[in-house]
């Protein structure tokens, strides 16, 4: 896939976003440009061409790297314990149990989330996670594109919520009728549930949401909403390691205190770990989709979503529930993560009880994460952490 490395620029403050706000035209001009050079990247992949690029790329890295490192314009950090990357914490933790080194790489003085590791006298240059060379790594090009991700696990009748792509409204707006509602709206490309819009009934709805997810890819995917807890599965070498659930920021009335209050009164009596809750133009166009407001006084009982967005960092909750999982649905995504090939992905699925078999559920898989979170399951709200970094070592150490 076409990767411009735009990812790490960010803007100072947007609703859609959250906390972790992105460069919208950089990434808007990456994402769309990965999908228009989506046919040359198929041809390319697991070619003749691809693997003698892939050999003088490794040929002349060190050469090239030592003379940045002579002119000081690369440098190399070896202590990445006070790193702000989670997911390269856990990894350099792990590696130092394992005596591996492991070094991160900056550039004019900027992290690159670019790393150098050197175990029995073997090395690798990696971007995020170490994945193992000896793999044909043919899907890296399309397994982040929800389309193509549907479209594949779909042929192999797999269980995704019903959806398509589009870059114009009109065409939109003519399938929106027919999809059962509510909708959700998402950029085709994207992470962290960035400029994602849930809870879709209406076409003036529909139009504000295809704008927002407009702002970071030419196109968007438009699917049905699965209602549930959004899990992660990850998948490292073919095998299930470990499952996280996650739920969005929530409050339940007491019949006296409006939205606005219950959000105060929650972010006061919030967990360790869990981030507060910030209300945005994004919570107060949320909540109209549900027909509430700030000064809404919320009936006794009654328990609303805050945001689209799971998880600690957006006030929400994580629970690690791999155990809890029955087997069947580990089968089906050891059988998705076949299909894609890959050796380490995370998917993201949807379901209302993962306790029962996935007959008795209504569920989908929603997306596929090349580059996942890993470190989410080190750090669970609730439940016991599960070492991931840990399967993902073992993997490098079996393969290289």
């Amino acid at each position: 896939m076409l990767n411009l490395q735009f990812r790490h620029l960010s803007m100072s403050k947007c609703a859609y976003c959250g906390p972790k706000p992105i460069s919208h035209f950089a990434v808007w001009l990456e994402n769309s440009l990965a999908i228009v050079f989506y046919p040359l990247d198929k041809i390319f992949a697991g070619s003749f061409l691809e693997r003698l690029t892939n050999k003088i790329g490794s040929f002349l890295k060190k050469p090239a790297f030592k003379i940045l490192e002579l002119i000081g314009a690369l440098r190399y950090k070896s202590d990445l314990s006070q790193t702000k990357n989670l997911r390269v914490k856990v990894l350099f933790a792990e590696a130092k149990k394992r005596n591996i080194d492991m070094q991160g790489i900056s550039l004019l003085n900027k992290d690159i989330d670019y790393y150098v590791a050197t175990y029995k006298k073997r090395s690798i240059v990696f971007n995020g996670i170490p994945r193992p060379k000896t793999e044909t790594l043919n899907s890296l090009w399309w397994m982040d594109d929800k389309k193509i991700l549907k479209n594949k696990l779909q042929a192999a009748g797999l269980p995704v919520p019903q959806g398509e792509s589009f870059s114009q409204f009109k065409p939109l707006i003519n399938y929106f009728q027919t999809l059962e509602k509510p909708v959700v709206i998402k950029p085709r490309l994207g992470s962290r549930g960035r400029h994602t819009t849930t809870l879709i009934y209406t076409d003036n709805q529909l139009h504000q949401a295809y704008k927002v997810a407009k702002q970071l890819c030419y196109w968007v995917v438009v699917e049905e909403h699965i209602l549930g807890s959004v899990y992660r599965g990850t998948v490292i070498g073919g095998k299930l390691v470990g499952i996280l659930g996650g739920d969005p920021p929530r409050i339940t009335g007491d019949g006296i205190h409006i939205i606005e209050e219950l959000i105060s009164i929650k972010n006061a009596q919030k967990p360790t770990g869990v981030q507060d809750f910030i209300p945005s133009l994004a919570t107060d166009e949320f909540l109209a989709r549900q027909k509430y407001n700030r000064a809404t006084i919320l009936p006794k009982n009654i328990t609303i979503d805050l945001s689209e967005k799971i998880g600690v960092s957006y006030g929400g909750t994580s629970f690690e529930v791999t155990a809890k999982t029955h087997p069947d649905f580990k089968k089906i995504l050891e059988r998705a993560a076949a299909i894609v090939g890959d050796p380490i992905l995370g998917f993201d699925f949807i379901a209302e009880d993962i306790s029962k078999p996935p007959e008795n559920n209504k569920w989908g898989i929603i997306e596929c994460n090349s580059l996942p979170f890993i470190n989410l399951h080190h750090f669970p709200l609730i439940g016991e952490p599960v070492n991931v970094a840990g399967y993902i070592w073992d993997l490098w150490d079996k393969f290289h």
